[in-house]
């Protein structure tokens, strides 16, 4: 059974803001924080001459970091782990018992050089649950959140995370969706089509969170500069990947998640899925 949310945390600013909305997540659900630095090689041990100095040792930056938040969420249960490999695949191996892993977007705890390959899509795209990649500006509490889907295709497994995060919120959720075009703009019965498959997609979802106020918008095109508008006035945007395997290094990513991921001014709940 998943339960807690686990970050990918070092000594870093953007490291910092992971950690802090880890916490918030974790407090908000009402479950565990598991706090990872990930080292790329196995800790060593002190030699009789070696300087003293003020920094911590690799194993204590974690159990710091958790320090920090056990003052600033009292009632929150932290806790902290060290962990020598690949990050992708340690914070993988991490993701397997929880709800929700979190990394931010410089840097081992939000990783260096966010782009496709990267070592950040390595790790959300192999991660059981869903992750979230905290990125934008930051700024006051934002009241909605945006889930981006395409009908037909993982909409489901989107609109459980984008419902659930909405309620968790308080947040209003607005659903976004690419209206296919015909000849250069999409015809009536094209658009008519659509905006039926997406009510029907929706109503179930409606009925099990009554509470959330949800409404939806077709885009004619390619959806990205929508979405990216969106970003700066939601407060968490939702968005799939196809899942990573062992077998298969390449994480496929469309371009809607590639730009939101390299250009969102909030952070990104990444859904992967098969």
């Amino acid at each position: 059974m998943r339960s807690g949310v686990v970050v990918g945390y070092e000594q870093t600013p953007p490291g910092e803001r992971a950690l802090a909305e880890a916490a918030g997540e974790a407090d908000r659900r009402g479950v565990v924080l598991t706090v990872v630095h990930v080292l790329h090689h196995e800790p060593s041990e002190p030699s009789e001459l070696s300087e003293p100095s003020d920094e911590p040792a690799a194993p204590d930056i974690a159990e710091q970091a958790a320090d920090r938040v056990r003052s600033s969420h009292p009632g929150l249960s932290v806790e902290a782990r060290t962990v020598a490999g690949p990050v992708p695949t340690v914070l993988a191996d991490q993701s397997a018992e929880a709800d929700l892993l979190v990394v931010g977007h410089h840097g081992h705890g939000g990783f260096n050089g966010l782009h496709l390959g990267s070592v950040a899509l390595r790790a959300v795209a192999r991660a059981v649950c869903p992750s979230l990649v905290v990125r934008g500006s930051e700024h006051r509490t934002r009241g909605t959140v945006v889930a981006a889907v395409d009908v037909g295709h993982a909409a489901e497994e989107i609109l459980a995370v984008a419902f659930a995060e909405a309620a968790l919120r308080g947040a209003r959720l607005k659903v976004v969706s690419a209206l296919g075009a015909v000849l250069g703009h999409a015809s009536d019965q094209a658009a008519e089509r659509a905006e039926d498959a997406l009510r029907r997609l929706l109503k179930p979802w409606q009925a099990e969170y009554p509470d959330v106020e949800t409404d939806h918008e077709l885009v004619e095109g390619a959806p990205t500069g929508f979405l990216t508008g969106a970003t700066t006035y939601a407060g968490l945007i939702v968005v799939g990947i196809h899942r990573g395997t062992e077998e298969r290094q390449g994480v496929r990513i469309g371009p809607v998640a590639e730009t939101l991921l390299l250009h969102s001014d909030c952070p990104v709940a990444v859904v992967p899925h098969d």
